[in-house]
């Protein structure tokens, strides 16, 4: 981030907590969590063993019925190994959202506008669903993190912008309009506009967004000019549910980040800009089978505790009604199978210079053992108020490999509402 955004980013903070302590009714709740994680240096030739911790905090205050804001960050740590515990260690510090809300009731339902820095109600989170809708998360639970609405993204809504949210009263429906400024590229700033629409009924649920963005150039051919485009970006994403929590259902997700378009060219995509979730879910009266078909962009993969490859399978068999002690547990076991640096172009043959861009190149990377098989039981229960969660996965290929060093970690986390 550059110093300007530091310093709005500093600004919106302190009159975020200014304006909550100059209401005397003004309310907040929150949702926070860690996670440890202990594994093994990838790069090491013995065993050297790696601690990280992962970790974020969410709130909202409520400065009376028709306006609050939302704040969030989250922290991921080097090794907690290099040094002592109680001394200083490499991290990186995220404010995710943090955002002004005003609703203003209608006739016909109700106007939500919004200024915002940050992650404000990313497509391929459910939280907008959750926000306007009240339903339970419907997610998938291979997407699960530990750093908040930055942990499962299609395509970023990341920036400086506003937003306005209708949610008609009548119809289970909520359309929005969002205008934002980022600098993903840090050579210029990217001026984008995206369209939303949503729908929660019984048996569907439904969330779609998508618009264009448009780099913004100060010089062009060495002149100074006021504005100039001459690309543009299209980015879309969806999240859909056939079915409900309670049903068998088939899950999906599908976007596209950045994908360039230049006047008298044709489009670009990019293996890295495509995202694609298929899961269909079964359920039984007391156990959960789910089967996740994915290809992910590296970046999601590397925030994912599931997911170790861009292209893959996964299959989590659980059950969340185990009881032991007079409590509630659930159990369960995630199969993985991926393959390393591949996406969905794989699958189709090309006559791109690059080899590995074809369906013959993927079908010798399996033969020649390049691929990852994990096996990762967990289980998970309420204490305190919150949820402790703890895994352990099992890399079966470090084994064949003979790097049985690398071949284990564990992870024990804690997420708590107050």
């Amino acid at each position: 981030m550059n110093k300007a955004g530091k310093f709005l980013t500093g600004l919106l903070v302190f009159l975020t907590l200014t304006i909550s302590s100059g209401y005397s009714s003004s309310f907040f709740t929150g949702y926070a969590g860690g996670m440890l994680n202990l594994g093994a240096d990838s790069s090491a030739s013995q065993y050297n063993p790696e601690l990280d911790l992962t970790a974020f905090f969410s709130g909202q205050f409520s400065y009376s019925e028709n306006f609050w804001s939302h704040l969030e960050f989250s922290i991921e740590t080097e090794d907690l190994f290099d040094q002592s515990l109680f001394s200083k260690t490499d991290s990186a510090f995220q404010i995710d959202e943090l955002s002004f809300i005003k609703r203003n009731p209608t006739l016909n339902g109700s106007n939500y506008f919004s200024a915002y820095m940050g992650t404000y109600d990313p497509i391929g989170s459910d939280i907008f669903l959750q926000r306007y809708f009240g339903i339970e998360a419907i997610g998938t639970k291979l997407a699960e993190s530990y750093l908040g609405l930055a942990g499962s993204i299609l395509y970023p809504h990341f920036g400086i912008g506003i937003a306005d949210v209708i949610k008609p009263s009548t119809k289970p429906t909520a359309y929005g309009f969002y205008l934002y400024l980022n600098n993903e590229n840090s050579q210029y700033y990217i001026l984008n506009a995206d369209l939303r629409f949503a729908t929660s009924l019984r048996y569907f649920t439904f969330d779609i967004c998508g618009g264009i963005g448009a780099p913004l150039y100060d010089t062009y051919k060495g002149e100074s000019i006021f504005l100039v485009i001459s690309k543009i970006y299209l980015h879309a994403g969806t999240t859909m549910l056939l079915g409900n929590n309670y049903t068998t259902s088939l899950f999906l997700q599908a976007g596209l980040f950045n994908t360039s378009y230049q006047k008298g060219s044709s489009w670009e995509l990019a293996t890295d800009s495509i995202y694609l979730l298929l899961e269909p879910r079964f359920r039984t009266k007391n156990s959960h089978i789910n089967l996740s078909i994915y290809a992910l962009p590296q970046t999601t993969v590397d925030k994912f505790l599931f997911v170790d490859d861009t292209l893959g399978v996964d299959l989590n068999i659980y059950s969340d009604t185990i009881p032991i002690s007079a409590k509630m547990y659930t159990m369960g076991v995630h199969l993985g199978f991926g393959l390393p640096g591949k996406s969905i172009l794989s699958f189709f043959p090309t006559n791109k210079s690059d080899p590995n861009d074809n369906l013959a190149n993927l079908i010798q990377s399996i033969m020649s053992l390049n691929f990852d098989v994990n096996v990762t039981p967990y289980i998970a229960t309420e204490i305190f108020g919150g949820e402790i969660n703890a895994q352990l996965k099992l890399k079966i290929m470090d084994f064949v490999n003979k790097e049985w060093y690398k071949a284990f970690s564990a992870e024990v986390g804690y997420r708590v509402k107050f």
